[in-house]
């Protein structure tokens, strides 16, 4: 089965069409949140989020950029100001010590291009 659904570019103002039934049938709505997400726009982003919050650590493409444990400690913080859902990150983990680095400050790690 599914149990949650990450759309990728899909604003907020245009999800509850995908959102609000993909919940209701129990399946989580994983919203994605950046370095350019100011403290203005974060709650809209969140407001119908669920599952887990997917913080993406470096602007760009994937694989372009790297993840510092400076800049993540910073935006997680700023984000558990304003959810209690768990945080994930991803985009710009390389090395498997960055990977561990970054587990001891968020709720999960994801490595995607490593597999690509």
């Amino acid at each position: 089965g599914v149990d949650g659904l990450i759309i990728v570019d899909l604003p907020p103002e245009h999800d509850a069409e995908l959102a609000t039934p993909a919940q209701a049938s129990g399946i989580d709505f994983i919203r994605l949140t950046t370095p350019t997400t100011d403290d203005a726009r974060l709650p809209r982003v969140l407001e119908r989020s669920s599952g887990f919050v997917y913080y993406v650590s470096v602007a760009g493409v994937t694989g372009a950029g790297s993840a510092t444990t400076e800049h993540v400690t910073e935006a997680i913080a700023r984000l558990r100001r304003h959810t209690s859902l768990p945080i994930s990150v991803g985009f710009g983990i390389r090395t498997p010590e960055q990977a561990a680095a970054i587990a001891r400050l968020a709720d999960g790690v994801v490595v995607g291009s490593a597999f690509v």
